[in-house]
């Protein structure tokens, strides 16, 4: 018989002059580092490729819309598997609960965006337990580890979600630290 050994907690759960502070490191997938670092090496050959077409009018004259279209999606295309990368390589959400705000940002480097939520509006934080659907863009992302999380809470007549490649003992332990130090009310049931 072999005794597994207690994981090493990944997050990070701090009590600061600013506030309740929890880093939460994204899930790191060495398969998903390679093989979007491969395929940004081959977008970013044919990106410079098109480029240069379009640029010096080398292009077929009748194909000049479908080139500029397709350049555009595979732009686009290219920008978020550069983030989704740079998310695997680096990437961590913070969240920081002080007073009534509660601020959650997705940082990548040091660049990011904060949300800020009114704590008082805030309702049914909880461990969100739900299977991937290939019909919601969130959860498709969170293949990739960008999209969506395991921790749930209602703010007016949405659900919003972080926490992303959390596993349900590490959300738990979130959703505990959050509850302990700050009320956040029940959703109301009909």
């Amino acid at each position: 018989m072999v005794m597994l050994q207690q994981a090493d907690a990944r997050i990070t759960i701090a009590d600061t002059s600013g506030g309740l502070r929890l880093v939460i490191p994204g899930r790191r997938s060495v398969f998903v580092i390679c093989l979007l670092g491969f395929w940004i090496c081959g977008w970013a050959v044919a990106e410079v490729m098109v480029a240069s077409q379009l640029l010096n009018g080398d292009g077929p004259p009748e194909g000049e819309f479908f080139m500029s279209a397709w350049f555009s999606i595979w732009t686009i295309g290219g920008v978020l598997a550069v983030y989704a990368w740079l998310w695997q390589v680096m990437g961590k959400e913070i969240v920081i609960v002080r007073g009534q705000t509660f601020r959650a940002r997705r940082d990548v480097g040091g660049f990011g965006f904060d949300k800020e939520y009114d704590l008082l509006q805030m309702r049914d934080l909880r461990v969100w337990r739900a299977g991937f659907n290939p019909l919601d863009l969130s959860s498709s992302l969170q293949l990739w580890g960008i999209g969506g999380g395991v921790i749930a809470f209602d703010y007016g007549a949405r659900t919003y979600r972080f926490g992303t490649g959390l596993d349900e003992a590490e959300a738990k332990q979130i959703v505990t630290a959050i509850t302990q130090r700050h009320r956040i009310q029940e959703s109301a049931t009909t």
